[in-house]
C-alpha cells in the first residue's frame, strides 16, 4: 500500500516536472501567486554566486539596515526582495496555494484552515473532508508568506539563468568573510563535482538562542505521502566529506543558503506538483533525490536574538 502510495505521487510530481520544463501551461495554484523580483541590478553578486538575494518584509526596515550594516563592510551588496505578507494574504489565496485534501490522501490527523467566516483566523481540525484545503496543524499565514517569497525568489533566479544564487532571510549574522563563500562553491564542486549539489547552507546549523545547534533528522508526514514521506530520502544522513563541508539529509532554517540551479528546479517542481503543507525549511528537503550540504564552520549563521514575524505580525506593535 505504502509502495502505491509513493508511486502514485511520484507519477504526478514527475507529470508535472516534465509539463514545466517542456514549456507546456501548468495549472499550478502556487505559481500564480509568486511574487516578481523589480528593479534589479548587476551588483547583487560576487564570485561565483550570480545574484544574491535577501527577504525582507516592507514593515521591517531596521532589520534590512541591520542585515546591510553587516555585509556593507565586505562591499556586499543583497537585492532586497519585498516579502510575502503572509499575514495580508486574503482567504482566496491561502486556499489556493494549500493543499487540498482529496480521496486518495491519508488524513485523519490534525491540520490547519483557513476561512473567511472566521475572519481568516486558523482553525484547528482533523484532516477529513475532501476538497477542503489543509496545512499542518497550526501553521501561520506568515510561514506560508516566507515559503511565497522563498519560491517567488527560485523562480525569478530560474527565468533569469542564473546557475547559482545565495539567499538570505534579514535575520542573519555574519561570523567569518562572507567572500569565503566564492571559495566554498569552487571547493564543493572540486569535492562533489558541479553536478552534484543542490543547496549548500552558510552555517553548521541552525543555533537557538542560547547559540546552540538545533539539528534534524527526519520528515513529518503529509497526507499526499502520508508515513511513505520517509522512504523519499535519507534525512538522518550526517556525513563529513571533508574538512569543509558535510553532506545532510535534513535541517531547519533557510536564513542563509546558496543555491544551484538544479535545487531551483526540484524545489518549484515539488511545490507546482504538491502545493504549500508545511513551513519552507521542512519542504525542502522532500523533493526526491535533493541533495544537500552545509559549511562544517559557521560562515552566515541566523542571528540568535532577532525578532520573528512568522507566528504573528509582531511589526504591528513595534517588536524589535
Amino acid at each position: 500500500m505504502e509502495l502505491q502510495i509513493i508511486k502514485t505521487s511520484l507519477n504526478k510530481f514527475c507529470i508535472a516536472a516534465c509539463l514545466v520544463f517542456a514549456g507546456v501551461e501548468l495549472c499550478s495554484d502556487v505559481s500564480d501567486h509568486l511574487k516578481s523580483c523589480l528593479n534589479k541590478a548587476e551588483h547583487h553578486r560576487i564570485k561565483n554566486i550570480d545574484f544574491i538575494y535577501m527577504i525582507n518584509l516592507d514593515q521591517r526596515p531596521e532589520k534590512w539596515r541591520r542585515s546591510l550594516e553587516q555585509l556593507l563592510p565586505y562591499q556586499i551588496f543583497p537585492y532586497r526582495f519585498s516579502a510575502v505578507n503572509g499575514w495580508e494574504l486574503s482567504v482566496e489565496t491561502i486556499h489556493d496555494v494549500g493543499l487540498k485534501y482529496s480521496p486518495e490522501m491519508n488524513g485523519g490527523f490534525m491540520g490547519t484552515s483557513y476561512f473567511a467566516h472566521s475572519n481568516v483566523e486558523p482553525s484547528h481540525e482533523l484532516i477529513q473532508n475532501y476538497g477542503q484545503t489543509y496545512f499542518c496543524h497550526c501553521l501561520s499565514r506568515g510561514a506560508i508568506g516566507i515559503s511565497l517569497s522563498h519560491l517567488s525568489i527560485l523562480k525569478d533566479a530560474l527565468d533569469s539563468g542564473y546557475e547559482t544564487i545565495w539567499v538570505m532571510e534579514d535575520d542573519i549574522e555574519i561570523l567569518e568573510n562572507p567572500h569565503l563563500l566564492s571559495e566554498m562553491v569552487e571547493k564543493l564542486d572540486q569535492c562533489v563535482g558541479p553536478g552534484n549539489w543542490d543547496i549548500l547552507f552558510t552555517d553548521q546549523d541552525i543555533r537557538d538562542k542560547e547559540k546552540h545547534y538545533k539539528p534534524c533528522f527526519w520528515a513529518a508526514r503529509r497526507p499526499d505521502f502520508g508515513n511513505s514521506i520517509q522512504q523519499l530520502n535519507d534525512y538522518s544522513l550526517r556525513r563529513d566529506l571533508s574538512e569543509d563541508f558535510r553532506q545532510i539529509g535534513a535541517r531547519w532554517g533557510a536564513h542563509s543558503m546558496i543555491v544551484r540551479r538544479s535545487g531551483m528546479k526540484k524545489i518549484l517542481q515539488f511545490f507546482f506538483a504538491h502545493q504549500i503543507f508545511f513551513p519552507y525549511d521542512m519542504e525542502y528537503i522532500l523533493p526526491p533525490g535533493i541533495k544537500l550540504f552545509n559549511t562544517r564552520k559557521d560562515i552566515v549563521s541566523n542571528l540568535t536574538t532577532a525578532s520573528s514575524d512568522n507566528g504573528g505580525p509582531n511589526y504591528l506593535n513595534g517588536s524589535l
